[in-house]
């Protein structure tokens, strides 16, 4: 189906292999990491940083927050921001709202998937603010980050970032709105390419939270537009289903299986 890639590529880009949980590394380990965070030679830091991300010791922050102050080189700047993303201690947060204003935008984007795992008051409206940015992957990532989040109170400025081409937005909107952001979602049919909006109609429809009226009315809507994208998006929900799954036990799986059959190839 319309899969969320961007997120994965952003962070295989920006933030390593580092999944955000900590691994079994040794406190001789950890602290020889530290030591080397002051080598001459950048590989030997970016291995430390990565050891220390691994570890998820918040002995490793503030020997991390100095080195990151210093203003190293860009690509062991971003190792940092990530290793203090996967070590998630809240003395971290405020350096890492301050890197969401940094001059690279790939910094700025490595920031918002590390206060990504954080839980701040101040963190949702710096990601709101950040559907405004100057550069089009961090809007992008900014709203898909909202998403993630989880706070239904950002849909409001999430349609507003969309309606000024933040196209990744509709996912957010998905994600985390209610049935009747769906039939304001749906009211753009039409009116915009379908293929913009169809990723943003799959999150409705994956969603448990969302009743299966609301559910069938977007079917509805999408089926009066027809075509090959409503087709093929038609054919990947289907397959949501389980398997064995019959018309007659599911009015859902029943309407999506007369889609199919009506939309001509």
């Amino acid at each position: 189906m319309y899969r969320v890639s961007i997120l994965l590529i952003l962070a295989m880009l920006f933030l390593g292999a580092g999944n955000g949980h900590a691994q079994k590394v040794g406190r001789a380990e950890i602290r020889d990491a530290i030591h080397k965070l002051k080598s001459p030679n950048p590989e030997e830091v970016m291995t430390s940083i990565q050891i220390l991300a691994a570890s998820g010791s918040t002995t490793a922050v503030g020997p991390l927050s100095d080195l990151l102050r210093t203003g190293p080189r860009n690509d062991i700047t971003n190792s940092i921001i990530q290793a203090l993303g996967s070590i998630r201690s809240k003395s971290s947060t405020a350096l890492l709202l301050e890197y969401l204003d940094h001059r690279r935008p790939d910094a700025r984007i490595a920031a918002l998937f590390a206060l990504e795992g954080y839980n701040d008051s101040k963190i949702i409206p710096a990601f709101e603010n950040k559907l405004r940015d100057s550069d089009a992957q961090v809007r992008s990532t900014a709203a898909l980050a909202l998403g993630n989040k989880g706070s239904a109170k950002s849909v409001p400025i999430l349609f507003q970032a969309f309606d000024r081409g933040v196209y990744a937005a509709v996912i957010a909107i998905g994600q985390i709105g209610s049935a009747e952001d769906a039939q304001r979602l749906a009211n753009y049919l039409g009116k915009m390419n379908v293929a913009v909006l169809l990723p943003g109609f799959e999150q409705f429809l994956t969603r448990k939270a969302i009743p299966n009226k609301a559910k069938a009315e977007i079917l509805d809507k999408l089926k009066e537009l027809a075509g090959p994208d409503v087709k093929k998006f038609a054919v990947a929900y289907k397959a949501t289903f389980p398997k064995g799954t019959e018309e007659d036990e599911n009015p859902l799986y029943k309407k999506v299986c007369r889609m199919i059959r009506q939309i001509a190839d």
